[in-house]
């Protein structure tokens, strides 16, 4: 497990609980270290987005993960994550 490595600061988004962040950034490392495809469900200025891929680098400093959907490669912050599943 992450434990704090992959811990949001303060001012990450307090609508996900601490107990779903635990489930999610475990599930983040899991697929960083097995190449393990995820789904996560992202929040922003539209609709809510999905999209499919694996972790590649998590960045605890900046609060991101670098994270490979398809043919791109995407930074996506902690606060930007509502969910993630298998």
């Amino acid at each position: 497990m992450i434990n704090r490595t992959c811990e949001p600061s303060a001012s990450f988004n307090s609508t996900m609980k601490e107990a779903a962040w635990t489930q999610t950034s475990r599930l983040l490392e899991e697929s960083l270290r097995r190449h393990l495809k995820v789904t996560l469900h992202l929040a922003g200025a539209g609709p809510e987005q999905e999209i499919r891929g694996f972790v590649t680098v998590i960045n605890t400093y900046l609060e991101e993960i670098k994270f490979r959907a398809e043919d791109e490669w995407l930074w996506i912050k902690f606060s930007e994550i509502t969910s993630a599943h298998t």
